[in-house]
């Protein structure tokens, strides 16, 4: 996986956060790409280089840099080409040694997924082209029995009313496309699984295809007038020279070492500020535990806080400097909020029980501007759910969270919660309404950060 997948894999995860959140039932689809050109390409590659593919497992792991090797052969060798492209018939047709190689190339994609999903708390269920291949044969007759197809020099074509090219769904020499896959896909989706929604979170440059495929599918009816679909787009991901995001030698970023990256900057952030700790005598270090946890809480939810808190179909430019920046509207400085809202009530000794306990039994006493400000604010939070509900824009989430943070501020600063002696340090007066209204800050701030798919932690 590189960087040019870690935008679909974020910004699809909270559109499935948020729907389940109302009540959705959400089946989170990883569409591969595991079948066509670029697999004939690899198993061709694969033949070559290790030859007992069948009987000893390949040491082909950085599965990236055997495709850049594959495909530099490809664009050069016109044999090797023609030989990728016999793979991809014969794995079409079901060949067992080409099934073989395609299955042993696919494991190690899934397992490599797997860690990045893993790292970044996301569960996803793959479903690659290739579950579409036998519903394709069967859509074709389908579409040619009913009339939608047209023939033109040997393709067979979908033609929609109002847009000005066709959809391709048999090329002249008798394959599929994308088109075909992809209408097939929605036949399955909205036909044969019955959902009432299919959301697409693909980059905005594949807007145009998106909209010929939806009224494509609506014309031939795979899609019902009660159903709809929606195409999630999104821009990409720059570069601090507004270029698109490339290492130094100009190759596409993994996104394993973007993470890795991202770790290591944020432990020695997190391990400098505890020497800061030391030298004014050590109060409130972390224990290695907790730099773990707080290291990771910070490095992945930083990187998808930088992410959504833009408006997702604009570009943003990639910088671990800003995303771990503690102030400003970032991920951490909203954790570190949280971990100091959580610090009021352990600092007055009262539990998050026995805090709903009181609630329960006494009314919420609010009169000072900055309580009711706050509560007001805590208030929007169905109104800011409904919105994301309808346009899919994370970015409203990020701005409503950083609100509540800037008002608890306005509010802590103004309304003591907890009244201490000046000489002897002791607690005197613990005002039980304002401790609530922590509790509750603090509730809607773990909410917002669990729809963004972002880990928090008690200490910072």
């Amino acid at each position: 996986m590189h960087v040019g997948h870690l935008r679909s894999t974020i910004i699809g995860d909270v559109v499935c956060r948020l729907l389940e959140f109302v009540g959705h039932d959400v089946h989170r689809v990883n569409h591969l790409g595991d079948w066509g050109t670029q697999f004939g390409m690899l198993i061709a590659h694969l033949q070559d280089q290790f030859p007992n593919y069948t009987t000893e497992s390949p040491p082909i792991e950085n599965l990236q840099a055997f495709y850049k090797e594959s495909k530099a052969r490809f664009d050069a060798d016109p044999d090797f080409k023609a030989r990728a492209y016999k793979c991809v018939v014969a794995l079409q047709g079901g060949d067992e040694t080409i099934m073989k190689a395609w299955r042993l190339i696919c494991d190690i994609s899934l397992r490599e997924f797997n860690k990045i999903y893993e790292r970044l708390d996301i569960r996803l269920d793959p479903m690659g082209e290739s579950f579409y291949q036998k519903k394709m044969e069967e859509l074709v007759p389908e579409l040619e029995a009913a009339g939608y197809l047209k023939h033109s020099e040997g393709c067979k074509l979908i033609f929609v009313e109002g847009e000005d090219v066709p959809m391709m769904v048999v090329k002249s020499d008798g394959g599929f496309t994308y088109d075909t896959s992809d209408l097939a896909a929605i036949k399955y989706r909205m036909v044969t699984s019955g959902a009432d929604w299919g959301i697409y979170v693909v980059d905005s440059g594949q807007g145009l295809h998106f909209k010929l495929l939806f009224s494509a599918a609506k014309t031939i009816g795979l899609v019902k007038p009660e159903q709809k679909l929606s195409h999630v787009g999104f821009g990409v991901v720059l570069g601090e020279d507004r270029k698109k995001f490339k290492t130094r030698s100009g190759d596409t970023v993994k996104l394993k070492d973007l993470l890795d990256e991202g770790l290591q900057r944020a432990e020695k952030k997190i391990r400098d500020k505890e020497e800061i700790k030391k030298e004014k005598g050590g109060a409130g270090l972390l224990s290695e535990e907790e730099i773990a946890a707080c290291r990771d809480a910070v490095t992945y939810g930083c990187i998808k806080f930088a992410d959504l808190s833009c408006t997702r179909t604009n570009d943003y430019v990639f910088s671990f400097d800003k995303m771990l920046d503690d102030k400003g509207k970032t991920a951490v400085y909203l954790l570190y909020a949280l971990t100091r809202i959580r610090s009021i009530a352990r600092n007055a000794g009262k539990s998050r029980e026995e805090l709903i306990d009181h609630a329960k039994q006494n009314p919420l006493n609010l009169e000072h501007e900055a309580e009711l400000k706050l509560a007001k604010m805590l208030l929007r939070f169905a109104e800011v759910i409904e919105e994301i509900t309808d346009t899919l824009q994370p970015h409203t989430l990020c701005n409503y969270l950083y609100d509540i943070s800037t008002v608890f501020t306005f509010f802590y600063d103004n309304c003591y919660c907890i009244q201490k002696d000046r000489e002897t340090g002791e607690i005197v007066k613990i005002h039980m309404d304002r401790l609530l209204l922590c509790e509750a800050t603090a509730q809607v701030m773990e909410k917002c950060f669990d729809l963004l798919g972002i880990r928090t932690v008690s200490r910072m």
